[in-house]
């Protein structure tokens, strides 16, 4: 179903004085002001200055298109010989454990979410579309690839893999302290196989990057109005994405955790009476005493649709558990029996919008176990919700059916980095 094919990117050409560990950069979104100084220091031309230029308005734009031209014109940049895929070991450290992702970058062809063949699982804003649209049509390239996911039953992609990279790695960086990446340019005859007989079939979900990819829809219609004559081999009808096989071990999906604040007491009571007519309340049999333990307890203990709360003043922890009163309820709300099977869905549908309305004003998210649980021990929210990992079936089975998840319902850890490979978007 999806169409996949290599493409000729562009590469930083390393040297002894320009490594690829001082030239990459996360994705715009976790770019803080004070990361993205350091990085600009780290290096005139880490990819930070195409990703997240600085500037004000139009300036900003304009410096990432001058910066990416110059450093094409320079030799910084190389555009590959030949169409190629790019297959990407990321290796990573999570709370004590060495995990191994693999990923395959390549061009897709863009598809409509109406046509199924690639599926969205969030709602996104008009502002960071805007954003990446003009940086797009400053800079005619895809900077950084959307995260893309896919099922490959008879292990065809990862046997391929396994093959090729005996060979020595093509690039290899160390990333954010404790990541380590090594990439192999692959010609595209060792993989097309392997790619047209699991892709050729496969549905694409995003995992991360939807604004991006919203974004290369609108940069292709424009390119269609603005052209005399198109053709389906335009490189505009394509993006840059990296494939993730759902069963890959080191598919490591985080849980955004919510924290509630700024309630009156009325308002308080009233949220917290409706969580005991939905939920069961109980303690832990050995109450967990760090932010990271109470997550782990609760992808341990909870059952079914649960979640952990931690009250005001420290109060707690408890483990919440749908009740089965509370279940029939939940069958006349929108959404679909995958979906009921969701903590942030039933949080959000059955407690915070009776009660609330529009919760967003009240609520914060964080991935950060030790932010949500501090935020209330020091008096900032009023609650935190420690919600379990959402299962990678459970995603699935929401997002083939057409229906998004709730707002921050997943976190893909890590992020994949800006600057392994361009995709430019000249010609065909």
């Amino acid at each position: 179903m999806a169409e996949v094919r290599p493409f000729r990117g562009l590469r930083y050409t390393t040297t002894e004085r320009r490594s690829l560990t001082d030239l990459l950069c996360p994705p715009y979104d976790v770019i803080s002001p004070e990361q993205q100084q350091a990085l600009q220091q780290r290096s005139p031309y880490n990819a930070v200055r195409l990703e997240l230029p600085q500037g004000n308005a139009s300036e900003r734009y304009n410096r990432a298109a001058q910066a990416l031209a110059g450093w094409r014109q320079d030799g910084v940049l190389a555009l590959e010989p030949r169409p190629s895929y790019y297959l990407l070991r990321h290796r990573f450290n999570h709370r004590g454990r060495l995990l191994e992702r693999w990923g395959l970058t390549t061009r897709v062809r863009l598809e409509e979410f109406s046509r199924r063949i690639i599926l969205p699982h969030e709602e996104t804003g008009a502002g960071p579309k805007e954003d990446r649209l003009r940086l797009m049509e400053a800079c005619h390239a895809n900077l950084s690839p959307i995260m893309a996911l896919y099922r490959d039953p008879q292990r065809r992609i990862r046997s391929a893999m396994k093959s090729l990279v005996e060979s020595p790695s093509s690039a290899t960086a160390t990333y954010d302290g404790n990541e380590e990446l090594a990439l192999w340019v692959v010609d595209a005859a060792e993989m097309e196989s392997a790619v047209h007989a699991t892709l050729g079939e496969a549905q694409l979900f995003i995992a991360d990057g939807h604004h991006r990819y919203e974004t290369a829809l609108q940069y292709r219609e424009r390119a269609r109005q603005r052209s005399q004559g198109w053709s389906e081999q335009d490189a505009a009808n394509y993006v840059m994405m990296t494939l993730i096989d759902f069963e890959d071990p080191g598919l490591l999906v985080l849980p955004y955790l919510r924290t509630l604040g700024g309630l009156a007491p009325p308002t308080l009571t009233a949220v917290r009476n409706r969580l005991l007519g939905v939920f069961q309340i109980q303690a832990f049999a050995h109450p967990p005493e760090t932010p990271e333990a109470l997550e782990e307890a609760v992808a341990r203990e909870g059952k079914g649709v649960s979640l952990g709360l931690l009250g005001p003043d420290g109060e707690g922890p408890y483990l919440l558990t749908l009740r089965k009163s509370a279940e029939q309820d939940l069958t006349g709300l929108p959404g679909g029996a995958a979906l009921r099977q969701s903590e942030g869905w039933v949080l959000h549908q059955a407690v915070l919008e009776p009660v609330l309305g529009n919760s967003d004003s009240y609520l914060t998210y964080t991935h950060e176990p030790r932010e949500a649980w501090e935020s209330v021990v020091h008096g900032r929210q009023q609650m935190a919700f420690f919600l379990k990992p959402f299962p990678m079936d459970l995603f699935q089975a929401v997002v083939s059916t057409g229906h998004r998840l709730p707002r921050k319902s997943t976190y893909f850890h890590p992020k994949l980095p800006t600057g392994l490979v361009f995709n430019p978007l000249e010609g065909e």
